[in-house]
C-alpha cells in the first residue's frame, strides 16, 4: 500500500505544481491577462494546492492507522519505560 499512497501524493503534486506553472507561465509568456481570467486561473490553482494539502493528510492519516498498534507500543514504551510482553517476546 506504501506505493499506492506515494503515487496518490505524487498525482497530486503533479496536478497543483502544473496548476501553479500554468498560471505563472502564462502571466510571462502573455503578460496580465483580465481581472475575470487571472481569478479564474488563482483560484483554481488555490484550489489544487487546497486539494494537494488534503490528500497529503490523508495519506499521512492513513498510514498513522494502519501502523497504530505499533505507534502506540512505542509511545507507551517511552513514557513508562517499560517494554510490553510483545515488544519483549519479539526481541526474544
Amino acid at each position: 500500500m506504501t506505493g499506492f499512497k506515494r503515487g496518490l501524493f505524487a498525482l497530486a503534486a503533479t496536478v497543483c505544481i502544473s496548476c501553479w506553472l500554468y498560471t505563472l507561465g502564462s502571466l510571462v509568456i502573455f503578460g496580465h491577462p483580465g481581472v475575470a481570467g487571472w481569478t479564474a486561473m488563482v483560484t483554481v490553482s488555490a484550489i489544487a494546492t487546497e486539494a494537494t494539502i488534503w490528500v497529503g493528510a490523508f495519506t499521512l492519516g492513513w498510514s498513522a492507522f494502519s501502523n497504530r498498534r505499533r505507534l502506540w507500543l512505542k509511545l507507551k514504551t517511552r513514557i513508562t519505560g517499560k517494554q510490553s510482553r510483545a515488544a519483549e517476546e519479539k526481541a526474544s
